[in-house]
């Protein structure tokens, strides 16, 4: 069965966009998983770069990438992922929302951010699953966010794989290459893989005052937010699965989570995580890159 089949939702820690060019415990989990994962009819998928007021869905047929970071090595400068859109599908969501009374946006213009497509480039690097990105909309509380999640599942219930781009922590002033794990990042980490693989939905709606260590963690919340919508897409799920977990630079957990369609919880074996193909066996010709 087909990873796709299996999972409805993921919730991906992204880390650094070098990532692509790193051979870590992240990078081989990434590469892994796409080399197992199913092909979806679409992806929709909300990353903690974009950020807007209100809910709004990329409609383009093509999209740009997006170089939005410095100071990276010159190689990322000239990836380009020119993943397919799907604006039919894209307007489709928008009057779906509408009908039940949320204001939705459409976007034509923006391409995909580096939460978007770098870990598309790890699962799909052939660019062949078409795309629908979405904002995190600032104006929605986390319980907001699940109901948004529950609509985009009742939209496209079937042979959609929904992705939430982020990071279970994010305090990029505190990272350091190399330093072990600060004992607050652990704590935050060890709270939410209770909570979530318990589905304590409770618990996580007040990570803001309940988790250990928010603010070290995450002096802003955005990385932490497509979670929900995560969890509202994948509400049915029996148990949420973890998929990877890992510490770096001391302060970014880029811990992943799945999660299963219903009947569906068999999760595939990740020990045969250290087999997935290395950065040495991607020339240059692996990535779509242009001078």
């Amino acid at each position: 069965m087909a990873t796709s089949e299996r999972f409805s939702a993921l919730f991906l820690s992204h880390g650094a966009p070098n990532i692509l060019l790193e051979d870590s415990p992240a990078s081989r989990f990434l590469r892994n998983l796409g080399s197992i994962i199913g092909k979806p009819d679409r992806i929709i998928i909300v990353s903690a770069h974009w950020q807007t007021v209100l809910p709004t869905i990329g409609g383009s047929s093509v999209f740009e990438t997006l170089h939005d970071f410095s100071g990276f090595e010159e190689a990322l400068y000239r990836i380009r992922y020119p993943a397919r859109g799907a604006p039919e599908e894209a307007r489709r969501l928008q009057e779906n929302l509408k009908n039940l009374g949320i204001p939705c946006l459409i976007e034509t213009e923006r391409g995909l951010d580096h939460g978007v497509w770098v870990p598309l480039m790890a699962l799909y690097p052939a660019a062949d699953v078409p795309v629908i990105p979405v904002s995190l909309p600032q104006s929605f509380s986390p319980d907001d966010l699940i109901q948004l999640g529950t609509f985009f599942r009742e939209s496209f219930p079937e042979k959609t794989l929904l992705i939430g781009s982020g990071g279970i922590t994010h305090n990029l002033f505190a990272y350091r290459p190399g330093r072990p794990p600060y004992p607050q990042v652990v704590a935050f980490d060890a709270w939410l893989k209770d909570n979530l693989l318990k589905k304590n939905t409770g618990a996580l709606l007040e990570f803001q005052s309940g988790a250990p260590d928010t603010r070290f963690n995450h002096p802003t919340d955005e990385h932490f937010l497509p979670l929900f919508v995560v969890m509202g897409f994948g509400y049915d799920t029996p148990r949420p699965v973890l998929l990877h977990e890992e510490i770096s630079g001391g302060s970014l957990s880029l811990a992943s989570y799945g999660f299963p369609r219903p009947g569906q919880a068999e999760v595939p074996d990740w020990g045969s995580l250290e087999t997935a193909p290395k950065p040495s066996s991607w020339n240059t010709g692996s990535f779509p890159l242009s001078e």
